[in-house]
């Protein structure tokens, strides 16, 4: 919204989006910006960024890239649920950009100007007045965010978030409904045995255990998801496990001592070397779509405070200097790290994951973005709502209280700080030490 439409965009705007300073730009709106001259297109800049996603294509995968670019669409759809109940209320929005600083190209169509800027780094709506900072000519008041009445203006603020949560709650529901969930039971049917990585026999194959067998028991436990299993070997290199295995209509036991292998993150851990096979899927009701969404959003409201709270950020700070030697990436890190669209790209572009991972990662970035957008500090989206709120509170008999925003602007920089280091550190993290 304004110029803070979206978690991707937030620390993006000390300055317009063209490039030129203005002091109070992240609570502003520009009215006139598009009323003075045509738009001019670099049609060179179209072309670079053209050529970036096509380079993106072939370095990354298609899988990446669709990703990148369903990235795309889940802002434009931030932006297009401000512009488009902006325009439903009576509000004028002058400007829709998918992108942040120099334009690259755009068109005029009525009294709003829409197309590309060169920073994939965001997306911005430009309304009119959306506070006392944001001067409004005369005959425009009336349109402006700032005079509309209290429930259009939260409609408008909060429509964003919306988008968000529909979307998590769409592709959430059309992942369980068409691809399913892997199948418990059959979670542990061996696809594929794996070598050490010196190239010798893992012990899987020194136990004679073949693709097509399945795993009832390690150690007593029974049905141990991939991830539990994991985590139970992991830590016991060259110790001896009891495996009970079945093999068409035959049940017996082995005996396997885990080896010790090296991982591409740089870590060593005990290994058994065999990887399941998920062909088997239980598809889900519509219903399960949107119970994954209300799993998700329990799960944001106990990580996002994790994550960006006192806590999380030291632990941030921490990670980024302990050098480049420090490769490894462990576990307890893994859970307690947020990581950057760069990461998510990295790993939903992974092969070894089918497409149910990927559509439940988007999703799930959904649910957290709309989530975080929403709390009530400038300039999230959720810090216009506080506002409208507040002035709510404090109107008396008829008469409009209008809160001065001013106030809030060393608290709204020191947002910004925020959002802008764990932006850059996730970035950096993800290129020296990414999640596997």
């Amino acid at each position: 919204m304004n110029e803070a439409g979206g978690l991707a965009d937030q620390g993006a705007t000390l300055v317009e989006p063209d490039g030129k300073p203005r002091g109070s730009a992240l609570l502003t709106s520009d009215s006139g910006s598009t009323g003075e001259t045509e738009p001019k297109n670099n049609p060179v800049g179209l072309l670079i960024l053209a050529g970036l996603l096509g380079y993106l294509w072939f370095a990354a995968g298609f899988r990446a890239f669709l990703f990148v670019v369903a990235l795309i669409v889940m802002i434009f759809l931030h932006e297009l649920g401000h512009f488009m109940t902006a325009r439903w209320t009576g509000m004028k929005a002058t400007e829709f950009f998918i992108g942040m600083g120099p334009r690259i190209w755009s068109f005029k169509r009525g009294e709003t100007e829409y197309g590309l800027r060169a920073i994939p780094a965001g997306a911005f709506v430009r309304i009119i007045g959306m506070n006392n900072l944001d001067p409004v000519a005369p005959e425009e008041e009336p349109r402006a965010y700032k005079n509309a009445t209290f429930p259009r203006r939260m409609l408008v603020i909060t429509a964003g978030s919306m988008m968000h949560f529909i979307q998590a709650i769409i592709v959430f529901t059309l992942a369980l409904s068409f691809i399913g969930l892997p199948d418990r039971e059959s979670a542990w049917e061996i696809e594929q045995l794996s070598a050490l990585d010196n190239g010798e026999p893992a012990p899987s194959t020194l136990a004679g255990l073949e693709p097509g067998d399945r795993l009832i028991s390690v150690d007593g436990q029974e049905n141990l998801q991939f991830q539990q299993l994991a985590e139970y070997l992991q830590p016991r290199p060259n110790e001896t496990i009891e495996l009970v295995v079945q093999r068409g209509d035959e049940t017996f036991e082995t005996e396997v001592v885990l080896a010790l292998n090296r991982f591409s993150d740089g870590t060593e851990r005990g290994f058994l070397g065999v990887s399941p096979s998920f062909d088997e899927r239980t598809k889900e009701g519509p219903l399960a779509g949107v119970e994954a969404f209300g799993d998700v959003t329990r799960t944001a409201f106990t990580a996002i405070p994790r994550f960006i709270g006192p806590a999380g950020l030291a632990n941030l700070g921490s990670l980024l200097f302990q050098g480049s030697e420090e490769v490894a990436v462990t576990s307890a890190e893994a859970n307690e790290r947020p990581i950057s669209m760069i990461g998510a790209v990295r790993i939903a572009g992974d092969p070894d994951f089918d497409w149910f991972q990927p559509l439940a990662m988007f999703a799930s970035i959904n649910v957290f973005v709309g989530i975080v957008n929403l709390l009530p500090l400038l300039p999230l989206d959720g810090g216009h709502a506080a506002i409208a709120i507040y002035e709510r509170a404090r109107s008396r008999k008829g008469k409009r209280y209008q809160m001065d925003v001013a106030k809030l602007l060393p608290l709204t920089y020191g947002v910004v700080a925020i959002l802008g280091f764990i932006f850059i550190s996730t970035v950096w993290l993800d290129i020296l030490r990414p999640i596997s």
